[in-house]
């Protein structure tokens, strides 16, 4: 497929390209056979827990705690020798981690370097996000409330905010799985793009869609569609930091793409169970300095109503240059589940294998035929400790006095009633695969 620029606010990509910028403070020599300590249930804890990651966030809290920085305001302070202080090193190091560092060998980035706030969680960075594009209820030269397209199947906390803000919730389906072979489906998580397509809203409308258990949205296909029907495009990559795709652009380069490029902005979250985390924490990232503009005129009053506090941003830094092996690490072990035998056991896997892809794992999902199989499944794997769980649940059952539902949404009901998810940090345990195959053995 030739890859070609379809956001109408971007550069061609016929026009000279910028190298990629990689960052060459932290970097990690990772070795595929490193161990990570295990919690009291026997798998990788949470955080992650070796003595070279240890030891280099104790380093950088230390020295925010040492010069000061951790009781001054964040984004206005220096560090020693009047060097960037914490908070922006790890301002400027998020934007590096979600889309440099992520490039594969070899393959420049498409675009510029985003522009990165941080704020408190990844659910503020929604509420930012949707702020800046206008998003709200009816009244003065607004004669409706926006419209906000997200999928039925997503975190619940992006339905709740799109409320908060007064605008209405306008809900679409997910892909259908398309099982290609027994017990693996390449899809089913993402919102339908079909399904979006059938969706009828005005100009400035927005468009929220989430990337989540390891599964991406097709955003290239999504951009073109928001830029003919002149709507607004969020990408929430809470679960998808350094996620995105390799392709062909318009002069036969291979680029990176990642995540959000496309997009009017992509949010991140660095909380507790995050694959970074600094207890809570977020990112709002764009390539539009007019609406990064616009963002600093709403949190800056003047200092920072949404901030990541120093000594979060001190915890943070040293896990950036961890995330790109991480990543690989957690795909590895999620292809070689996706092989398993789920289709004994009443299941279907949803992973796609496709090389062009760079993804980054935060759930495993596996769908059930049923409830009652999900909920025997889930009994299985915790009996042997897995962190794992059920999936969202969806909003197709909230009243039409909450949101429209202009297409039916039955297979955003089948991922609330049937999905389970294996936890990220399970995916960093060298025997997973071995460890789940024998319980699913014992259960046929």
């Amino acid at each position: 497929m030739i890859w070609k620029q379809k956001n109408r606010h971007k550069p061609s990509p016929n026009l000279p390209r910028h190298p990629p910028l990689r960052s060459t403070e932290n970097q990690l020599d990772f070795p595929a056979e490193e161990s990570f300590e295990a919690s009291s249930d026997g798998w990788p804890a949470w955080p992650p827990q070796t003595p070279q990651l240890t030891s280099q966030i104790e380093r950088s809290v230390t020295e925010a705690l040492h010069d000061g920085q951790w009781g001054t305001y964040p984004e206005t302070t220096a560090g020693k020798g009047g060097s960037p202080g914490v908070y922006e090193r790890c301002r400027s190091s998020v934007a590096e981690a979600a889309t440099q560092w992520a490039a594969p060998p070899g393959v420049d980035l498409f675009g510029v370097p985003p522009q990165v706030r941080l704020c408190p969680s990844g659910s503020s960075a929604i509420e930012l996000a949707l702020r800046t594009l206008g998003a709200g209820p009816a009244g003065g030269k607004q004669k409706a409330a926006t419209k906000v397209i997200l999928s039925a199947y997503d975190y619940p906390g992006n339905f709740r905010t799109v409320e908060l803000l007064g605008a209405r919730p306008v809900l679409c389906d997910t892909e259908p799985p398309q099982a290609t072979r027994a017990s693996c489906s390449p899809a089913g998580i993402s919102p339908c793009l079909t399904s979006i397509e059938r969706i009828e809203a005005p100009p400035e409308s927005v468009v929220l869609v989430s990337h989540l258990h390891g599964q991406l949205v097709d955003s290239l296909a999504l951009a073109d569609l928001c830029r003919q029907r002149r709507w607004l495009l969020i990408e929430d990559a809470c679960q998808a930091i350094g996620a995105g795709r390799t392709q062909l652009n318009a002069t036969g380069q291979m680029v990176f793409v990642p995540v959000g490029t496309l997009a009017d902005w992509t949010t991140y979250s660095f909380g507790g169970s995050k694959p970074l985390t600094c207890g809570n924490g977020g990112a709002l990232a764009t390539e539009f300095e007019g609406k990064f503009q616009k963002l600093k005129g709403m949190v800056d009053r003047p200092s920072d109503a949404f901030p990541l506090s120093p000594l979060q941003c001190a915890a943070l830094l040293p896990q950036l240059s961890w995330l790109t092996r991480m990543n690989q690490i957690r795909c590895e072990n999620a292809a070689s589940l996706s092989e398993l035998d789920w289709a004994s056991v009443g299941c279907t896997a949803i992973w796609n294998n496709d090389p062009t892809v760079v993804r980054a794992p935060y759930k495993f999902p596996v769908l059930a035929r049923d409830a009652p199989t999900r909920a025997n499944v889930l009994h299985a794997l915790r009996s042997i400790q897995v962190p794992c769980g059920e999936g969202f649940r969806a909003m197709h059952r909230t009243s039409d006095r909450r949101s429209d539902k202009p297409v039916p949404l039955k297979n955003a009901q089948q991922l609330s009633d049937a999905l389970l998810v294996i936890d990220h940090r399970a995916l960093l345990a060298p025997d997973v695969t071995e460890r789940i195959r024998k319980c699913l053995i014992e259960m046929r």
